[in-house]
């Protein structure tokens, strides 16, 4: 299951940041591939990431949902969940990352100082 990205490589944030509208990169929600997977925890798990991001980017940010790893397991779940949502999937490619997801055990890549959220396997 490869896909490419459909949403544009960068959008317009108006954060507090700077005290104009300016580009950053879509956010990517990075997610650790393994062979076993509790889909819903990772479904459910998708819907907090997303609700955090849209506190902070608002309710119509566009998300890249990309696996670390083949396309099995939990990269499956998390890819059908995105689809559903209307969001672009994919390999991760080592673009900006919002936030990761992994089982608990299972190392991710460096955060980055960047949120890792932790399910249950």
């Amino acid at each position: 299951m490869t896909a490419t990205p459909t949403t544009a490589q960068f959008i317009t944030c108006e954060c507090d940041a700077k005290p104009e509208p300016h580009k950053v990169p879509v956010p990517r929600i990075v997610v650790a591939s393994t062979e076993e997977a509790n889909a819903e925890a990772v479904r459910n798990l998708l819907e907090s990431v997303w609700y955090d991001l849209t506190l902070f980017f608002g309710p119509d940010i566009p998300l890249y949902v990309a696996y670390d790893g083949e396309a099995t397991g939990i990269a499956e779940a998390a890819c059908e969940w995105a689809d559903a949502q209307g969001f672009a999937v994919g390999p991760y490619d080592g673009g900006f990352v919002a936030a990761y997801v992994a089982p608990e055990g299972v190392k991710c890549a460096p955060a980055d100082g960047r949120p890792t959220y932790v399910y249950a396997a």
